[in-house]
C-alpha cells in the first residue's frame, strides 16, 4: 500500500507540476458530481414527497368511496325493508278490504227481499 502511495506522490510532482494540475481538475470535478448528485437525490425526495402525498389523498378518496357506498348500501336495505313492509300492509288492506265488501254483499243479500 505504501509503494502505491510513493509511486502516486512521485507521478504527481513528476512532468513539471502537470500531475497537480489533472489531480486538482478530477477534485474539482468530483466536488461537482457530488453537488449534483446531492441535487439528483434531494428532487427523488421532492418526487417521493408529492407520490407520497398523492397516495396519501388516494387513499383518503378511497376511504370516502368505502363508506358512501357503505351508507349506500344501508339505505338499499332500509328501502328493501320497508318496500317488503309496504307490500305487506297492502295485503292485510286488501283482505280486510275484501272481508268488508263481503260483508256488506251478504247484508245487501239478506236485506232484499226474496222472491
Amino acid at each position: 500500500m505504501e509503494k502505491i502511495a510513493f509511486e502516486a506522490a512521485r507521478l504527481l510532482v513528476s512532468q513539471e507540476g502537470a500531475g497537480w494540475i489533472v489531480a486538482v481538475l478530477l477534485g474539482l470535478a468530483c466536488i461537482h458530481l457530488h453537488r449534483q448528485s446531492l441535487r439528483v437525490q434531494e428532487a427523488r425526495l421532492g418526487d417521493i414527497g408529492a407520490t407520497a402525498t398523492a397516495l396519501e389523498r388516494a387513499s383518503q378518496t378511497n376511504a370516502a368511496v368505502a363508506a358512501a357506498l357503505e351508507s349506500r348500501t344501508r339505505v338499499l336495505e332500509d328501502l328493501s325493508r320497508l318496500a317488503t313492509e309496504t307490500a305487506r300492509n297492502v295485503e292485510r288492506n286488501d283482505a280486510r278490504a275484501r272481508e268488508k265488501l263481503d260483508d256488506i254483499l251478504r247484508r245487501l243479500a239478506e236485506t232484499r227481499p226474496r222472491s
